[in-house]
């Protein structure tokens, strides 16, 4: 039993790790796209070719996004620039520590899925952009969310109730279950002979005493009846030896109650 349950707890360690290499890709991606775009003099300076500006008229070439792109965007492209690159250093950051993981997993997915109707929307065939990868990523830790134990929303989550929505459930393993429903595993797996008190040298006696009580109402078969079912129950539940004999005691005090009515 120990062993099992030892066995299904580590088996479940590796599984809450799986998503690892996905979340550091995913972080250390974001994190160093926003702080590139952060220092490079370039992205926010109109003279440059590398200016955010001139970088969303191209996107809008095509893109379903087109008047948006141009109408809102392009006028207000410094203050777009900062955002995402602000955004994505804060994604990458969230997502490494597992604070808010859900959330910053979320604002990725959107941010990558307006990448990929504008920034590679004409790429062709469609998988040769990776926006459209990225978006997949982040909705697989969208899903998966945080590991319980590693990650800071797992730390909130166990410490404050209400931040529960935080953190993935923990995957529920033998040792979680109700005590009583372990106990109930252990006891059903125990041999009936450990569990019996009854040693074979009171089990005889018990025979005994039931044996003298049958010869006395040889004719009363509804009484034998009853006093078979009587001696089961005393060997099967294992009845303590002081007690045996108060039992048999009241049981032919009944019978000859009975007899004595019957004649």
């Amino acid at each position: 039993m120990e062993a099992t349950i030892a066995h299904k707890a580590s088996n479940s360690l590796p599984s809450m790790s799986l998503v690892w290499p996905l979340r550091i890709f995913m972080g250390l991606t974001f994190l160093y796209a926003g702080v590139q775009h952060l220092t490079d003099p370039t992205y926010f300076d109109p003279s440059k070719p590398g200016y955010i500006g001139h970088l969303i008229t191209q996107y809008a070439v095509g893109s379903p996004l087109h008047d948006f792109l141009l109408g809102v965007v392009q006028p207000n492209a410094v203050v777009f620039g900062y955002s995402i690159a602000l955004g994505e250093s804060l994604i990458g950051v969230a997502i490494l520590l597992g604070f808010l993981f859900r959330v910053a997993a979320l604002a990725g997915l959107l941010l990558n899925f307006t990448f990929f109707l504008s920034a590679t929307w004409n790429a062709f065939p469609f998988y040769f952009g990776s926006d459209i990868v990225f978006v997949m990523c982040w909705l697989t830790l969208l899903l998966t969310g945080p590991q319980p134990g590693q990650s800071v929303d797992g730390i909130l989550a166990k410490r404050f109730n209400a931040l529960g929505w935080l953190a993935s459930k923990p995957v529920q393993t033998t040792n979680d279950m109700p005590s009583q429903t372990h106990e109930k595993m252990v006891e059903a797996q125990v041999p009936v002979a450990k569990r019996a008190t009854l040693f074979p040298k009171q089990v005889s006696e018990v025979n005994k005493s039931f044996d003298r009580i049958k010869q006395q109402f040889v004719s009363h078969t509804e009484t034998q009846t009853i006093l078979e079912f009587v001696r089961a129950f005393v060997i099967s539940l294992g009845v303590d030896r002081n007690d045996t004999p108060r039992l048999l005691s009241a049981l032919q005090n009944l019978v000859n109650r009975r007899t004595g009515d019957g004649n």
